[in-house]
């Protein structure tokens, strides 16, 4: 005889998978849409998404565009994937910000999915690239250039804090499971693959490591940030995201945090709801 409560937890466990499915059937079908027409409508009210690929240094980026139902300007938010994450992986984000009224443009990485160029851990290429995407999506007739936010998440989350202390005129940043401490997290990793993925990406010299390290340079912060972490995790320990609040709290700069105490690196789709409020608050 089965009980009560096995029945209950097995009903939310189907209804979430169904769920998940049913989100991963509609992403791809977004992305054939764009592979086949350029654009694809992403709600009944016709917010789209679009391809919006550019090119830097000679070197293709890849890059979707999040086009909210909007008669005026709306804000504008970058949108950075992690590792081997690509535009496409922040559908969900771009769609939520959209529907919320604002545009986005997401950005896949050097040498990520169809951006060319080799990967350099978040280094000067990739910088170069995120900062001419956030400057492609300012430029537009339908983006008001003085409302601009960016979201990172992992290696986006990394880009998006050293972005932050270098583009004078964002607004509002999200960084979500990043590394700020590039040398306490290079010595921290229980994982070899990171550690190696950091070496062999950037040599680990003085100033490779001091370039990567937005923690340095926070005193030059003039925006309020959001900083995600989840406490489990083992590719960026949690000790990223708590050196980060603590060097804020001594600047005395604005920020929130908000820590997920069972999650590990993938905190999950309650993400998108959690920037969306976020971005509401801070640019519009």
């Amino acid at each position: 005889m089965k009980r009560p409560g096995l029945i209950v937890v097995s009903t939310i466990c189907l209804a979430v998978a169904v769920a998940v499915f049913a989100r991963q059937q509609r992403e791809e079908e977004i992305v054939k849409q764009i592979e086949h027409g350029g654009c694809a409508v992403l709600d009944p009210a016709g917010a789209k998404v679009c391809g919006y690929d550019y090119s830097v240094d000679g070197h293709r980026v890849e890059a979707l565009l999040f086009r909210p139902v909007a008669t005026a300007p709306a804000p504008g938010v970058l949108l950075i994937p992690g590792y081997q994450r690509t535009a496409q992986n922040l559908i969900p984000m771009g769609k939520g910000l959209a529907e919320a009224g604002f545009a986005s443009i997401a950005v896949s990485q050097p040498g990520f999915g169809e951006s060319e160029g080799p990967a350099d851990f978040v280094g000067p290429m990739t910088l170069k690239a995120l900062t001419a995407g956030y400057r492609k999506l300012q430029g537009e007739p339908f983006v008001n250039p003085k409302l601009m936010g960016i979201y990172g998440y992992s290696r986006g989350g990394m880009a998006a804090s050293l972005l932050s202390v270098q583009i004078d005129d964002v607004k509002a940043v999200v960084l979500g499971a990043g590394v700020y401490d590039f040398k306490k997290a290079y010595d921290e990793s229980p994982l070899p693959g990171v550690r190696n993925n950091m070496k062999m990406e950037t040599g680990m010299t003085p100033e490779a490591i001091r370039d990567r390290s937005s923690i340095l340079r926070m005193d030059a912060l003039k925006c309020p940030v959001l900083i995600l972490h989840g406490e489990k995790d083992k590719n960026v320990p949690v000790s990223q995201a708590l050196l980060l609040r603590d060097r804020l709290t001594a600047l005395h700069k604005d920020f929130e945090i908000k820590l997920f105490p069972d999650r590990e690196h993938a905190i999950g789709p309650e993400v998108v709801p959690i920037t969306v409020d976020f971005f509401q608050r801070k640019l519009k």
